[in-house]
């Protein structure tokens, strides 16, 4: 603040001095505490206010609030303020005893303030670069000057250190929506200079990218600075690129509208060199992440949307002069937050968002899934979480079966959930919020599932085993940015997670295990519980409240039923093997094979021939080999069977679907309507078909199909024309069916690949909402 005042005529003192006069100044802190605003106590007039972006709700009931405490004098009072002591030189810059205010600027290499005083704005640098671009900013506006489209300040260099530009904010409005005002004085700054040029010979960029590869600062997120170099790695430099006068911090808090007229200020980062667009992307990509602060997939939103008024690019020039902004522009800022000691809040907003906006030029190098997960670890990077059994490798080329458990405190797990909601890749987010953990699901656009457990206690049960903080505080920092539980916390996660589960720990982890834990630790199953139920948070109000969100725990999260139908030899029973190793694996969903039926009723043999003899004779038979053809005998073999699953279908519901578990059913209820010969039944197939209405309808239904040859290679069970019969009248069934109710899926998949009918499958269930 001394040096600050020092250039504009006037030296301050914190105690009185031969010949100061007594000053009090008041003020507003930025969050961090550090002096934002300040002013003259005795100011009647919140000039302050000047520099506020007055275009949000909040800001202008901040700005109305403000102006009604000056209006009521109440300023004194309210805010906080500072005595100092000042003595001033011949000709002083302002008269520190009138209405004047001072913004302190951004803290950094560029760092300038702002003085506002005599209607007169005065930019006075305290730093080497920051003179060098009030310097710039002047030649700038000189040679810019007034067009049709847009207006800038009249500039007077005072000296080396202070640059004086009028005041062209009265009676103008800022604006924080993009409008054709804007895209007007874009078109009238764009028109200054254009030029094409080859992006080898484009020497603005080159040294961009020099400059960044000189950076050292391990505050950078590592995932932004991989995507970065991979982006710049295959850029074609042969490439021919449209570059252009631009202002460089076209923003809404440096716009003024008036009139039709864009009264613009800051011209210091005014270039001749950034890509055709810039300004524009600039515009609507800093309003979205400081001011509005909403994600990228928003921001996106608006850049097509505004676009049309704008440049009107097509797709593939809107998506190259966007990477070629996004590049100039963080490669420009990463090398300037290197060289700041502290870091404001902002600039973590925007290194997210940047890292985000980034991926849309990496889906041809990577997936993804492997662009998500290195999004994940960039935003924990700055934040206290511990990863468990993690890998020691780049985080995204975790296997595409294996998930991420992460140790983290509640409410930075709340926080990560709604990072992940909001991220572009992400395309449904299914969230099951445990007393315990939150168990998040990710489906990303092209249908890959990456699972997260965001795990904030560490239990067995309803029982605490470890404790969370003490594992987070001893997490370490990988080469990767990841931060990885250490080695003893691991050792000790495993051991009880297997004991206590009665599994064996697995061959890969034993030596890892025995060397990171003690003997004395490594205790049985019954003394583990014994040692758990001593600890304080598993004693007490605290163990009733941990048993009940055990319960509770138990319902969390629903299952659902999947149905094969098909006829025998179409290869139902290796689909389904495969597609519960994939659901187990991919969903981490507990899974249950069903044959046929719930199974609530025996078989109506069991009553002659006895469990055993009956079970035998159904392996050993041929299928539709019954000579039932009495309407009466089969109806009521069709009404036992049919009992059985009206009443054995809330059996399953509450044994399997309601805890969570998948049913699969090999053969379901369809096979009484399309094929109820096989169950020794002959009925109108309107009878069976109604009995449908009554039951609860699985969530995914497939009728698997193939050329008759193939399925009699397979197996030799039925006859040609019986094969075709039964496909078709398959085929009619789940046809008439899925118009009934499109809700329900229910699909036709010929089974030729294996391969392509489990992609189908899991596909199919992966994109259902």
């Amino acid at each position: 603040m001394r040096n600050l005042f020092k250039n504009t005529g006037y030296k301050l003192y914190l105690k009185q001095q031969s010949g100061s006069k007594r000053i009090s100044f008041s003020y507003i802190p930025n969050q961090d505490g550090s002096v934002r605003w300040f002013w003259n106590s005795g100011s009647k007039k919140p000039l302050f206010l000047k520099f506020y972006n007055i275009t949000t709700i909040k800001g202008k009931l901040f700005a109305f609030v403000v102006r009604m405490i000056f209006f009521l004098r109440l300023q004194r009072l309210l805010f906080k303020k500072e005595t100092l002591y000042y003595t001033s030189e011949e000709n002083p810059l302002f008269d520190i005893m009138n209405d004047w205010a001072i913004f302190t600027g951004t803290q950094g290499p560029n760092n300038k303030a702002v003085l506002f005083a005599d209607n007169c704005f005065f930019k006075i640098a305290s730093t080497k670069n920051a003179k060098n671009l009030i310097n710039k900013e002047y030649k700038i506006i000189t040679y810019s000057g007034i067009n049709t489209f847009y207006s800038a300040p009249s500039a007077y260099l005072i000296n080396d250190c202070v640059l004086k530009l009028s005041d062209i904010s009265n009676n103008g409005k800022r604006q924080k929506k993009f409008s054709e005002v804007h895209a007007k004085a874009l078109h009238g700054i764009k028109e200054k200079h254009q030029t094409m040029i080859k992006i080898s010979n484009w020497k603005h960029f080159d040294t961009l990218i020099e400059n960044f590869s000189t950076i050292d600062d391990n505050r950078i997120p590592p995932n932004l600075t991989r995507k970065l170099k991979i982006i710049l790695e295959n850029i074609d430099k042969d490439e021919m690129i449209h570059l252009s006068f631009s202002h460089g911090d076209f923003t809404p808090w440096n716009c003024f509208v008036k009139d039709d007229i864009l009264g613009i200020y800051d011209w210091e980062l005014a270039s001749f060199e950034k890509p055709k667009g810039f300004d524009f992307f600039h515009f609507i990509i800093q309003n979205g992440i400081l001011v509005q602060h909403i994600p990228w997939k928003e921001i996106l939103v608006q850049i097509r949307k505004h676009n049309k008024i704008a440049f009107n690019f097509d797709d593939n020039d809107l998506k190259k002069y966007l990477k070629f902004y996004l590049l100039t522009n963080v490669l420009y800022y990463l090398k300037l937050y290197s060289e700041q000691e502290q870091w404001h809040l902002q600039v973590h907003w925007l290194l997210k968002v940047w890292s985000e906006a980034l991926n849309m030029y990496l889906t041809e190098i990577k997936t993804k899934r492997e662009l998500l997960i290195m999004d994940i670890f960039d935003y924990l990077y700055h934040e206290k979480y511990a990863t468990l059994k993690f890998h020691d490798k780049e985080p995204e080329n975790l296997p595409l079966n294996s998930d991420i458990d992460i140790v983290i405190s509640c409410n930075d797990a709340s926080k990560m959930a709604l990072f992940l909601k909001q991220n572009s890749l992400v395309n449904r987010m299914k969230i099951v919020k445990k007393s315990f953990m939150y168990k998040i699901r990710l489906i990303t656009h092209d249908l890959q599932i990456l699972n997260l457990d965001l795990i904030y206690q560490l239990k067995w049960k309803s029982l605490e085993y470890m404790e969370t903080n003490g594992m987070i505080n001893h997490a370490e920092m990988n080469r990767y940015g990841v931060k990885i539980s250490s080695p003893q916390d691991t050792a000790k996660y495993i051991y009880y997670f297997y004991t206590l589960n009665n599994s064996e720990i697995p061959d890969a982890y034993k030596n890892f295990v025995y060397e990171n834990t003690s003997e004395k630790m490594r205790k049985s199953k019954t003394e583990c519980i014994t040692m758990m139920k001593r600890k304080r948070s598993n004693r007490g109000f605290l163990f009733l409240k941990n048993l009940c969100c055990y319960f509770k725990d138990f319902f969390s999260e629903k299952g659902f039923i999947i149905t094969f139908s098909g006829v025998d030899g179409v290869g139902k029973s290796t689909v389904i093997s495969e597609v519960s190793e994939l659901i187990e694996k991919r969903y981490r969903r507990p899974v249950k094979v069903l044959r046929h039926r719930p199974s609530l009723l025996p078989i109506l043999s069991v009553f002659t021939k006895g469990k055993e003899k009956a079970h035998q004779d159904i392996v050993n038979s041929l299928p539709r080999q019954g000579k039932n053809d009495h309407f009466f005998s089969s109806l009521l073999r069709f009404t036992y069977y049919y009992t059985d699953y009206i009443i054995g279908q809330f059996i399953i519901y509450l044994k399997y679907v309601l805890r969570g578990k998948i049913v699969l059913y090999d053969r379901y209820y369809f096979d009484f309507i399309a094929d109820s010969k096989r169950s020794n039944i002959k009925l109108p197939e309107g009878i069976t078909e109604n009995g449908y209405h009554l039951l609860l309808k699985p969530k995914f239904n497939f009728f698997l199909y193939a050329d008759p040859e193939k399925i009699l290679d397979r197996k030799k069970e039925l006859s040609y024309h019986s094969i075709c019969d039964l496909t078709a009248s398959y085929g009619r069934l789940f046809s008439k069916l899925e118009k009934k109710d499109p809700k329900i899926k229910y699909l036709s998949i010929e089974n030729n690949d294996l391969d392509t009918t489990l992609s189908t499958i899991m596909n199919t269930i992966t994109a259902a909402k």
